[in-house]
């Protein structure tokens, strides 16, 4: 009898049936590593043929059939290696694994007396997929609020954080950085004669231009209605200014089918090069009276205010 009270060959026998039933995978290797047991789920997912049922020629005929263990880029002979080496190293393990099939396992290994093995696995390809459900969300989540619903620029917020870190690597790096800030011009005038799918068509081509003819390094964000901040790491205020003039020359065009709109715009821009007492403030502050300059010369324009 045990401690339930239940006789030793019934408890046996009901212990064995659960062991058989379970959905965990479950098997004992004796100290010559050979299988001696393996319950319904373990046959299924690791022993394709019962010819030689020691772990390596398990393994092999799995990876001859395609099935099993994803090992990767790794040669059948170096996995084996490696996995052997690992058996037994400690008395107690768990670590996961892929199989060909997609299915993710948590295996735990336990070192039993005389070098004996019990090796336990439970299907996790739920809680893997969930995580990844929930790494895709909350990806798209940190995208959404870093972007400008419109133009698909980066926003206002995480324009001028990246203008905080490319600042502080100017002062503490001794790098180079020029800014711009450009306005559509007479962007209300837009809306009001062609509507305002007409004016969201223009923000979206500008940005489109932007990205057109603009370095790779280069960011160009919207931080308002027809306001774009223009971040040039690693160039001097002239470099930037030949980047804006590139924009500058190419005619941005907006056509409507229905109703049947056709205009060119321009912008006006205000640049300038960051100095190593600058904050975020004084070189947007001087960047806006750059632009400002711009607007008062006739728009259409791009002034140049020099660093302090």
């Amino acid at each position: 009898m045990n401690a339930v009270g239940i006789p030793d060959e019934e408890a046996g026998a009901r212990l064995l049936e659960g062991l058989q039933a379970s959905r965990s995978l479950i098997a004992l290797y004796d100290p010559d590593d050979t299988l001696w047991y393996a319950n319904d789920a373990f046959l299924k997912a690791f022993v394709h043929s019962t010819d030689n049922v020691s772990f390596s020629a398990i393994v092999r005929s799995n990876h001859a059939a395609g099935v099993g263990v994803n090992i990767g880029a790794s040669s059948i002979d170096t996995y084996i290696a490696r996995a052997r080496a690992r058996r037994r190293a400690q008395s107690h393990c768990s670590y996961p694994i892929e199989l060909l099939d997609g299915k993710r396992l948590w295996i735990t290994e336990t070192l039993l007396p005389g070098g004996w093995l019990l090796c336990e696995a439970a299907d996790v390809t739920a809680l893997k997929q969930a995580e990844t459900s929930l790494r895709v969300s909350r990806d798209v989540a940190l995208e959404a609020s870093q972007t400008d619903y419109l133009t698909k620029l980066p926003n206002r917020r995480y324009a001028f954080e990246l203008l905080k870190r490319a600042l502080l690597s100017t002062q503490t790096q001794m790098q180079l950085l020029s800014i711009a800030l450009v306005d559509l011009d007479f962007f209300k005038s837009i809306n009001d004669r062609f509507g305002h799918e007409a004016g969201d068509i223009a923000l979206c081509r500008f940005a489109e231009n932007c990205r057109a003819n603009l370095r790779t390094v280069d960011t160009v964000a919207r931080i308002g209605g027809e306001e774009f901040l223009i971040i040039c790491p690693g160039v001097p205020v002239q470099a930037a200014l030949d980047i804006l003039n590139r924009l500058h020359n190419n005619p941005i065009q907006v056509h409507l089918q229905f109703p049947s709109v056709d205009f060119s715009y321009t912008f006006s821009a205000g640049v300038t090069q960051a100095s190593q007492g600058d904050t975020v403030h004084s070189l947007l502050a001087r960047a806006d009276q750059a632009l400002y300059a711009a607007k008062a010369h006739g728009r259409n324009s791009i002034q140049i205010a020099a660093g302090e």
